[in-house]
């Protein structure tokens, strides 16, 4: 008898069994309701921050990649560069009231403490109800440091949910495997701050002066991760995908 054609899910399970282990990672919640009253009242009326992506610096430093509605861009580079942690901002982009901003944070601010536990932040928002922070930690990690560490940033941030998820990012960690360190960086940082939009909302030199280096060394940084990259893609047959379950 000839074989039945899979369906659609079967032959998601089969790929599935093709994948490497699940990685469980552990998400922690934060929020306050209290916390966003000084943002508000730095800028006297209505604000909605996103964080959007964190890119860590070798110095241990940290690019944040901020969108925002408000309604006056000179005024909001302004007050944020006179928060604690803000070593400096730019704007990178303005449409009406909304706006992309670059933030150079330093070793002090909560992104950074999320770093010393191998933690990600997934999402982090400021506005009228509150502050509302989600991080991702190694399954390993001891939570109760956690916490203390963002209670010494943030004393009224308290973790409202903590649970496990599965993931597989088999593209990512391959990529994350291949590249180095500056390679990732310079990847991530010509991204998020606007190098492949038309036009431009950075030059190779601004983001070559944000890690430290020069304008060639970033530009051979960026060339030499779009061949490993294109590599990947082209040449090899790899399945990627991610799960959270």
């Amino acid at each position: 008898m000839a074989d039945k054609p899979l369906d659609n899910a079967s032959r998601r399970s089969t790929a599935n069994d093709d994948f490497p282990p699940k990685n469980p990672r552990l998400r922690l919640e934060f929020h306050s309701d209290d916390l966003a009253k000084p943002f508000q009242e730095a800028f006297d009326e209505p604000i909605t921050i996103t964080v959007n992506s964190i890119v860590q610096l070798a110095d241990e430093t940290h690019l944040q990649y901020w969108t925002v509605t408000h309604t006056s861009p000179d005024r909001l580079c302004k007050t944020v560069v006179n928060f604690p942690t803000t070593l400096d901002a730019r704007l990178l982009s303005t449409v009406g009231d909304i706006h992309r901003l670059e933030v150079h944070g330093d070793t002090s601010s909560l992104f950074s403490a999320f770093d010393t536990f191998d933690g990600d932040t997934k999402a982090a928002v400021y506005d009228a109800d509150g502050v509302h922070v989600v991080a991702e930690f190694p399954s390993s990690v001891n939570t109760d440091l956690v916490v203390d560490a963002v209670h010494d940033i943030y004393p009224g941030l308290d973790l409202v949910s903590s649970h496990t998820i599965q993931t597989v990012h088999v593209f990512r960690h391959i990529i994350e495997d291949q590249l180095t360190d500056r390679q990732l960086t310079a990847l991530r940082i010509a991204y998020f701050s606007g190098y492949y939009e038309q036009p431009r909302m950075s030059t190779g030199e601004e983001l070559a002066e944000r890690m430290g280096i020069s304008k060639q060394a970033f530009h051979e940084h960026l060339r030499k991760a779009y061949a490993t990259i294109f590599e990947h893609l082209l040449e090899n047959d790899e399945l990627s995908m991610e799960v959270d379950q």
